[in-house]
């Protein structure tokens, strides 16, 4: 078995973006995260089962808090700028941020993401067993996997990103959401997908083009990048623009 087998999921519950929404909000207030934890119990109380840390309501508080508010430590700039950006927004303007601070901080919901991104790219639909399958060739045959790649696909399509079709199992992008230049989002956006690759730099055109970030239609500059302080340009050749992560 590939030594991808020993990765931790972590991101294993179907996520409802009202969720998201309330604790990030918690968290901007500064509210400590074990106090988070005991309002996002009554707030899934009669919604997810369970009563414990190990059942499936602790588990879902346990993702959520990981997303916003117990983030880890090289999260904790992308995630504070983040609140700043969301509290100024409502509904689906919200979707590029929760979006983001879920690639930053799961590698699992990443690597869903891009492989669901590819597939829509190269023949128009994903599959939700092609999907799992190709997550299985880098993270290793495990049944804990597969539930957790459905439970992530089933995420998108509650965040409205996409559709499942009358084919179960088969599913199709919905609209794309835009982000616009000048906002701070989009930066920001390539930011959370270049932290959450590992990687410290990246070609601008791909990151904005990248399958991770398929649910967004992203009009951005050299501009737009600039203006994030924790990220720089530096030109490559003739004329590739290269995004470096700073520090």
């Amino acid at each position: 078995m590939p030594g991808g087998a020993r990765r931790i999921i972590g991101f294993d519950r179907k996520v409802s973006l009202r969720w998201l929404d309330a604790t990030a909000e918690w968290t901007a207030q500064g509210l400590a995260a074990p106090v988070i934890r005991g309002q996002l119990e009554r707030l899934l109380d009669g919604q997810v089962a369970g009563g414990g840390p190990h059942s499936a309501r602790g588990k879902t508080m346990t993702v959520l808090l990981h997303v916003w508010a117990a983030v880890p430590d090289a999260a904790t700039p992308l995630r504070d700028e983040g609140l700043a950006l969301l509290l100024g927004r409502g509904g689906r303007e919200r979707l590029p941020l929760h979006w983001g601070m879920c690639l930053a901080t799961y590698p699992l919901f990443r690597e869903v993401a891009a492989t669901t991104g590819q597939l829509l790219a190269l023949q128009g639909e994903a599959a939700l067993a092609q999907v799992v399958r190709r997550v299985a060739e880098s993270w290793g045959e495990r049944s804990t996997l597969t539930r957790a790649v459905q439970r992530v696909v089933r995420s998108f399509v509650d965040w409205g990103v996409l559709t499942e079709t009358s084919r179960k199992g088969i599913f199709l992008p919905a609209a794309r959401v835009a982000v616009l230049s000048g906002d701070g989002i989009g930066a920001w956006l390539l930011e959370a997908d270049l932290l959450g690759s590992g990687r410290r730099e990246y070609p601008l055109r791909g990151l904005i083009g990248a399958p991770s970030v398929f649910p967004f239609d992203m009009a951005l500059s050299v501009r737009d990048v600039v203006g994030n302080p924790r990220l720089e340009i530096c030109r490559e050749g003739l004329d590739e623009d290269m995004v470096i992560l700073k520090g």
